[in-house]
């Protein structure tokens, strides 16, 4: 299986609101020890952090095109 067709596959599995269908998390979730799914929560949050710091970059440049200084 590609990254792609897993990420396919995962929201396939959603609910509305983007979290995973309950039958689906039962399955897939629950064939992981609690370590691994603690791994997969850090990448998670290292992987928001790193979209949340480019977003961020975005829109600073964004700003400083517009001739405005920028500063923490």
């Amino acid at each position: 299986m590609t990254p792609s067709q897993l990420v396919q596959h995962f929201r396939e599995n959603q609910n509305g609101n983007k979290t995973l269908k309950t039958v689906f998390r039962n399955q897939f979730l629950g064939k992981f020890e609690l370590e691994e799914l603690e791994g997969l929560i850090i990448s998670c949050e290292k992987e928001i952090a790193k979209r949340a710091q480019a977003e961020i970059d975005a829109r600073i440049q964004w700003l400083e095109s517009q001739g405005y200084t920028v500063s923490k």
